[in-house]
């Protein structure tokens, strides 16, 4: 599917991660919704900036872990109208099996599952009654190789892979469904080591985050990919 002329939600657009894939799919000539919650400045900032390579630039607030502000955020996207949904909204934070708690765990799905799942099945109904479309999930490396202290998180990006492929076949042939497996690919803004988590990448660096959007161009433009899982990950998977 070509990008140029189509119109994408990008959830979590406004920072890291889904800054990069807003401005990259801007500069291919792609009309792009900014999802964000708190973020209001730089979703501002970066709606301008987008716009200054002559696409359209729309901002829709929403809170991931209140359904009624994920029905109220599938609604508005549907009116302006979605060829390409990226689910990258995501929250990362240690809790360690002792002191986890439902409130974790309604956190991480919340946002990891509930979102993803509610924002795919209507907007992606859509791209079905259209025949073309396409859903990327940005997932994490850690739903295959879990590691300590993060369970809760691990498990709610496990359902997401999970969810990828399910809908792959509930929306084949026409929309096709896809996920990324990201690994070091920019450090946590919290964290004190920054080398820790090269240990055990082969590459022995944090890839960067175009490393990702990348993928996600690839995946908008293949006609003959659904139900995968991209590793972009430095080796960590195989160390």
């Amino acid at each position: 599917m070509e990008i140029k002329g189509k119109t994408a939600l990008i959830t979590g657009g406004s920072k890291r991660i889904g800054k990069t894939i807003t401005i990259g799919l801007a500069k291919e000539g792609c009309d792009v919704i900014i999802h964000y919650n708190y973020s209001e400045k730089e979703a501002q900032e970066l709606k301008t900036f987008v716009e200054s390579f002559g696409v359209k630039g729309y901002l829709l607030k929403a809170d991931l872990t209140e359904e009624k502000d994920i029905i109220k955020l599938s609604e508005e996207a549907s009116n302006i109208g979605v060829d390409i949904l990226i689910n990258n909204a995501s929250i990362y934070y240690k809790a360690p099996l002792e002191t986890a708690t439902f409130k974790d765990l309604d956190t991480f799905y919340s946002i990891h599952v509930k979102a993803p799942f509610y924002l795919s099945k209507i907007l992606g109904k859509k791209m079905y009654e259209k025949k073309e479309g396409r859903i990327i999930n940005i997932v994490d490396y850690s739903a295959i190789l879990p590691y300590p202290d993060y369970t809760p998180y691990t498990a709610s990006k496990g359902a997401l892979l999970t969810m990828t492929k399910a809908f792959a076949k509930e929306f084949a042939p026409y929309v096709l469904v896809n996920g990324i497996l990201p690994g070091p690919i920019v450090p946590p803004e919290d964290l004190q080591d920054k080398e820790l988590p090269l240990k055990k990448t082969l590459l022995k660096r944090w890839g960067g985050e175009q490393e990702i959007f990348k993928a996600v161009k690839y995946l908008i433009e293949t006609e003959f990919t659904t139900g995968s899982l991209i590793p972009v990950e430095g080796g960590r998977l195989i160390f």
